[in-house]
């Protein structure tokens, strides 16, 4: 199916999520690079395939981030809204800001998408909550500042939000069901004491790969991301945009080991509030291949 083909007749949330530019209206600040970059997958209802998530576990999860997200929103003043567009095929999500409300666009076709278990939808979702609520760095010049950039936003997604967000589940049932790398369950039992928190970082390594095998189908890699082979690049200016995928999997994979609470708030001015960061910590921090810190 062509891009226009999978557009035709979708409203115009839809039509801006698959533009990959961002501009501003007088109301509404569209971030529209999407969580994934422009891309003409679409993956329509009942589509026979194995994978993806039922529309009941997507409703899960958006209820579930709006019951745990929305009193934080409202305490400073803003709103929280997640549309909720199963219906429609693209494979994609996104972020905007219309005037005070903070607006999540969630797609059924990423939903549906193969890679997508119930830890990858909630690491999407938390990483489009992240470009409202991640902190610095923010994207350079546009969105009157109001947007944390990509790599800001996965690590906000595996930091903080998605640890709130399993926090409430057996995690050793669950986590028993999955295929942990052993590189991931290595790190997590090292980094932390408690058996909860490793549990939880060990779903949040199962969040990472899941989205990391969606960025590798829609970008037609023949290397899969692994938890033991990091993006030794190095940028000398911050990265705005969307990291390439080891690099996205390295930000999910050390925000997930940053010993920060998910309490302590990031900060849209200082970079180090709430987050790990060098020197003073060895693991946690976010990765070069995309971070430059302020010198």
């Amino acid at each position: 199916m062509t891009k226009s083909t999978a557009i035709r007749g979708l409203g115009v949330l839809a039509i801006v999520a698959t533009l990959g530019f961002t501009f501003k209206t007088d109301k509404v600040d569209r971030l529209c690079s999407g969580f994934v970059p422009e891309n003409s997958m679409y993956i329509p209802e009942g589509l026979y395939q194995t994978g993806g998530i039922t529309e009941q576990q997507f409703n899960d999860v958006m209820d579930r981030m709006e019951t745990l997200f929305t009193a934080d929103i409202e305490q400073v003043g803003d709103k929280f809204k997640i549309n909720r567009l199963w219906s429609n095929g693209t494979v994609n999500a996104s972020a905007i800001r219309t005037g005070k409300t903070r607006v999540l666009n969630m797609y059924g076709g990423l939903a549906r998408h193969k890679a997508i278990g119930i830890e990858g939808m909630a690491l999407v979702a938390c990483h489009e909550l992240g470009h409202h609520s991640g902190g610095a760095p923010k994207i350079s010049g546009y969105l009157g500042g109001w947007a944390t950039n990509e790599g800001g936003a996965d690590y906000y997604a595996t930091g903080k939000c998605l640890r709130r967000f399993f926090a409430q589940d057996d995690n050793a049932s669950l986590v028993s069901g999955l295929n942990i790398d052993p590189v991931a369950k290595a790190a997590c039992e090292e980094n932390y004491s408690s058996t909860q928190d490793q549990m939880v970082c060990l779903r949040i390594s199962e969040a990472g790969q899941q989205v990391a095998d969606l960025f590798m189908d829609l970008t037609k890699s023949k290397v899969r991301p692994r938890f033991d082979s990091p993006d030794t690049s190095v940028v000398r200016k911050t990265n705005d945009a969307h990291p390439a995928t080891q690099c996205r999997l390295d930000t999910y994979f050390q925000g997930s080991l940053c010993y920060v609470g998910e309490s302590e708030a990031p900060s849209d001015k200082d970079y180090k509030v709430g987050s790990c960061y060098s020197p003073r910590d060895k693991v946690g921090v976010r990765p070069l291949c995309w971070f430059a810190p302020p010198k």
